[in-house]
């Protein structure tokens, strides 16, 4: 299963909100202070599906780079409370499907990962039994092995 297909098909945003969605997602991956392979391939293909064209090892390069200067727990939180309300209301389930479904690519979640979702949801506008569903959406998707 492809993490890109938490994208639906026909969801096209902006190169902004396209930005806003690819440092949410690695920022709640970098959260436990590691990327894991596994994390890095799922970002690759997000790249891609939000781009619409199979990214390049350089563009990811670029973007890693580029969100990497946060690499503080403190300033992770802080980014990720910046940015996120910057995205319009449909984009919100997405950016929170698609942080939870990298932070778990490796198959090892960590609490200061769990602990940036509460945050990101927050930020995001969700409330608890919103967020609950979106993972269980997560969760229920990797179990059964579909594409979501």
């Amino acid at each position: 299963m492809s993490l890109a297909n938490l994208v639906p098909n026909g969801v096209s945003p902006s190169a902004e909100h396209s930005d806003v969605l690819l440092e949410l997602a690695y920022l709640a991956t970098a959260a436990d202070g590691r990327l894991a392979d596994e994390e890095l391939a799922a970002f690759t293909d997000i790249v891609g599906r939000l781009r619409g064209k199979p990214a390049s090892q350089a563009e990811v390069d670029a973007l890693l780079d580029r969100f990497g200067g946060n690499i503080e727990h403190a300033e992770i939180t802080e980014r990720v409370e910046k940015i996120a309300p910057t995205l319009p209301t449909d984009l919100r389930p997405i950016a929170f499907k698609l942080a939870v479904g990298l932070s778990v690519a490796d198959l090892d979640a960590s609490r200061d990962e769990g602990d940036l979702q509460v945050t990101l949801a927050n930020a995001l506008g969700l409330d608890e039994a919103v967020a609950e569903e979106l993972i269980a959406e997560v969760f229920a998707s990797l179990d059964a092995g579909e594409d979501l």
